[in-house]
């Protein structure tokens, strides 16, 4: 497609994560190049926009920090460290009734760690990634376009990938400050309003990119839910049996709203190029919690994308080649 404006979009799905890693790096494969230069602009929320400021995050020469077969690894290695709690969290915590269910001492070592001192403004390609600010009550969008031209928008990498991954009942909300005042935002995960921010990536791509002729937008999944909640239980629950389901609602629903949006505004032509791909599997009753970081868990969704890699090999070759062309918009 001539001047068209190459996107990515990854869904929030906490440790789930693992399963756009594999497709991720499947591309980067078949390829032969990094996804921060294959994509004019990257799109995540929570598990998402980490995937996507690890993978646009740059060592000292300008390459690439991590690529995408090592974000696998990452949730082998790192998620049983982002999803522990100790006795006394849970004692205090009263399983996850008063407290939030995990400490956030685990998942910011971690991100301290892989991020180290990377900023903002110092992402490979273009970032967009979904927050909540729940004092003013607002959408808050990370872009790394404005933290290159505003300082008090330019935060550290970490600080950006715990906010957005700030999930209700899992995790506290953070408190970030602005540049060097005595302003913050409060903020938690973006996947309240924008678990699949694919329509958000799109309008900011059509936005900053306005030469653009067209785009090829690819959204990434994390597997759709299909535990069934019966009304013969759902109708006698109060406040504390709907918390957790709620959020897996608002998470799926958003998803499923999303891709019908973008079918509809990116229909495939007939005989043509297509514009719009998705990729999304389904899970079963067993692998769909956000926070079950056991090797077997873990295991299991690496073979669903694996298993999803194999079955949408052809639609994999036909997105690659859209992502190579050489008339997409420069760099």
């Amino acid at each position: 497609m001539k001047n068209a404006v190459r996107i990515l979009s990854i869904d929030g799905g906490g440790i789930r994560g693992v399963i756009p890693a594999v497709l991720l790096a499947e591309i980067e494969k078949k390829t032969g190049t990094s996804v921060a230069a294959l994509f004019d602009l990257i799109a995540g929320t929570s598990t998402g926009g980490i995937l996507a400021l690890l993978l646009t995050a740059s060592q000292a020469d300008g390459s690439p920090r991590y690529r995408a077969e090592q974000l696998v690894e990452f949730y082998e290695r790192e998620g049983p460290k982002i999803f522990d709690r100790s006795f006394w969290h849970r004692l205090l915590a009263i399983g996850n009734l008063k407290q939030e269910k995990y400490p956030e001492t685990g998942i910011e070592s971690v991100l301290a760690e892989y991020f180290g001192d990377c900023r903002l403004r110092d992402s490979l390609t273009d970032l967009l990634i979904p927050s909540y600010e729940i004092e003013r009550r607002f959408p808050f969008f990370f872009r790394s376009s404005a933290a290159r031209v505003r300082e008090d928008y330019d935060f550290p990498m970490r600080d950006v990938a715990r906010a957005a991954s700030a999930a209700p009942t899992y995790f506290a909300p953070v408190k970030l400050h602005s540049g060097n005042t005595n302003a913050y935002y409060a903020l938690i995960d973006g996947g309240v309003f924008a678990n699949n921010p694919a329509a958000c990536a799109l309008v900011e791509a059509m936005t900053t990119h306005p030469e653009a002729e067209g785009c090829v937008l690819v959204s990434l999944g994390t597997g759709a839910l299909t535990r069934s909640i019966p009304y013969a239980d759902a109708k006698n629950w109060g406040l504390a049996r709907w918390a957790k389901p709620v959020l897996d609602i608002v998470f799926e629903g958003v998803n499923s709203t999303v891709d019908y949006q973008m079918r509809q505004l990116l229909p495939d032509p007939p005989g043509g190029a297509r514009s719009y791909f998705r990729f999304e599997t389904t899970l079963d009753k067993f692998h769909q919690a956000l926070d079950d970081a056991s090797p077997e868990n873990i295991t299991a969704l690496k073979c669903l994308g694996l298993k999803m890699a194999g079955e949408r090999a052809k639609d994999i070759d036909e997105l690659c080649e859209a992502l190579s062309a050489p008339d997409s918009i420069p760099k």
